[in-house]
C-alpha cells in the first residue's frame, strides 16, 4: 500500500501535526505493508524518532500496538518506484504533483489494477471515471456519487461485450 502525503497540508514539507501520521500508524497496526511518497518530505522524525519525539513518552505510537517498524520507514522521492506492484493507493494531501497525476500512468507504474483511496478530492469525476475503466477501484471521502460512476461504466462495459 502507498500513502502519497505525509506533510500536514499541500505543498509543503512539515510533518508536524500531519493527519496522514495517523493513517500510517493505524494501518501498521493492522498489519499493513506500506510505503510513503512526498516530494516535499525527506525524512518524518514522527516516525523514525518515535521514542524521543517529540518529547520522551510523547509520541502518538503510544496510542497504537505493532509501531516499531515505523523506524525504519523511509519516504520514497520516486513516484514510479513507489508505485511498482502496490495494490492500493491513498492520496492523502493534495500535492500539486498528485493533482497533475493520470489514471493511466497510475496504473502502468503499479503494474495493473489498484484501489484507489482519494482522501482529500484530488481526483475529479473524469479520472474516477478513468479508474473504474481501468478495472480499479475507488472510493473517496465526501464523493457519494462514485457508485453511479462506476455503474455507469460496468453499463457501458456490458454492452461493448454483447
Amino acid at each position: 500500500m502507498l500513502i502519497c502525503g505525509a506533510s500536514y497540508r499541500q505543498d509543503v514539507g512539515d510533518t508536524r501535526y500531519s493527519g496522514s501520521e495517523l493513517v500510517v500508524r493505524r494501518l501498521t497496526e493492522m498489519g499493513a505493508e506500506l510505503r510513503v511518497h512526498d516530494p516535499y518530505v525527506a525524512r518524518w522524525f514522527e516516525l523514525e524518532k518515535q521514542d524521543v519525539y517529540p518529547a520522551p513518552g510523547q509520541s502518538w505510537g503510544r496510542f497504537f500496538r505493532n509501531q516499531d517498524g515505523l523506524q525504519d520507514i523511509r519516504i520514497e522521492q520516486d513516484l514510479a518506484k513507489a508505485l511498482k506492484k502496490v495494490e492500493a493507493l491513498i492520496l492523502a494531501v493534495p500535492h500539486e504533483a498528485y493533482l497533475q497525476l493520470q489514471p493511466d500512468d497510475v496504473v502502468k507504474m503499479a503494474g495493473g489494477p489498484l484501489a484507489v483511496i482519494d482522501c482529500f478530492g484530488i481526483l475529479d469525476d473524469t479520472k474516477i471515471r478513468r479508474f473504474f475503466e481501468l478495472g480499479c477501484e475507488v472510493k473517496a471521502l465526501g464523493r457519494g456519487h462514485i457508485q453511479r460512476i462506476k455503474e455507469e461504466v460496468r453499463t457501458a462495459q456490458r454492452r461493448r461485450t454483447t
